[in-house]
């Protein structure tokens, strides 16, 4: 059973597997319901086992399972033991109990047609493009006293199979922008092409020779904010009492906001991500 689950998980999307619960059988095509809890006596015993038994159960071996233990009560030997099954690329995962190969689809576990196999077996593993926005720094403008925030703008690629021809776009109207004047060098260039677009989106796209290896991160350029004047700095309250401020110096404010793209890159779909930034006072002297 344990083989058929994890098999049947590993094949999926991953999942969970919590042993120590009890489960009400339901008539057939329809999942089992957890009634109660039924704690192992020793959870350190049946966490080595359940590593055991998919280590010699699954063809081929899953790589990454997690097991946990949560002993109940507190202090005791007995609990549950939570294990985690990633999802698997390339072949899928058979049970040696049976010689079958399952997938988990909804709330059952069901063997694999032959067709389904034979897709399984043709794939490669998938590369996994995340969006990194990190801030750098606060710095004036060139050429102006308008300071501007400043975000490391990269991609970075958490999957197994190399990412080739990747894009990221995001809209004109954002507050964020490229420093197309420094750029990621400080000449003006960037980690990927900047692509001619006459539309709404601002684009940067790699060519054959882009690419993301398996753990690596790309960087793009530096996107920037604008910040926005909140006047000169008056008098302010200190320890109950008025102090007086530079004459010369002024508030400004980054507004808190989103930065909305879109990361594509060859063999995947097209995935939205969405990262937010927080509001930020900055205070500068007028030169």
């Amino acid at each position: 059973m344990l083989a058929k689950a994890a098999c049947g998980l590993t094949n999926a999307e991953g999942g969970v597997l919590v042993v120590g619960m009890k489960a009400e059988s339901r008539p057939k095509d329809e999942p089992d319901v957890v009634t109660g809890t039924a704690p192992v006596a020793d959870t350190s015993l049946v966490k080595s086992r359940v590593l055991n038994l998919i280590g010699n159960l699954v063809e081929p071996g899953i790589v990454g399972v997690l097991v946990r233990e949560i002993t109940y009560p507190q202090g005791s030997k007995s609990g549950f033991v939570i294990v985690y099954v990633p999802s698997s690329e390339g072949a899928p995962r058979r049970s040696k109990k049976n010689w079958k190969f399952y997938q988990r689809i909804g709330a059952g576990t069901f063997p694999l047609e032959y067709f389904q196999i034979e897709d399984m077996f043709g794939k490669r593993p998938h590369p996994k493009l995340e969006l990194v926005l990190e801030k750098v720094n606060i710095v004036p403008a060139a050429f102006s006293q308008i300071p501007q925030r400043s975000f490391r703008f990269a991609l970075a690629n958490v999957g197994r199979g190399v990412a080739k021809f990747p894009s990221v776009r995001f809209k004109r109207s954002c507050s964020l922008y490229p420093n197309n004047l420094f750029g990621l060098d400080g000449n003006g260039n960037h980690g990927l092409p900047l692509r001619a677009s006459e539309g709404e989106w601002i684009i940067f796209r790699g060519g054959i020779d882009d690419v993301v290896y398996p753990g690596d991160t790309l960087a793009i350029t530096f996107l920037v904010q604008d910040g926005k004047n909140l006047g000169k700095v008056g008098p302010e309250m200190h320890q109950g009492q008025w102090i007086s401020n530079n004459p010369n110096e002024i508030r400004w404010c980054f507004n808190p906001g989103s930065f909305s793209c879109e990361i594509s890159c060859e063999g995947i779909q097209t995935v939205p991500v969405d990262k937010f930034f927080d509001e930020e006072e900055h205070r500068q002297l007028i030169v």
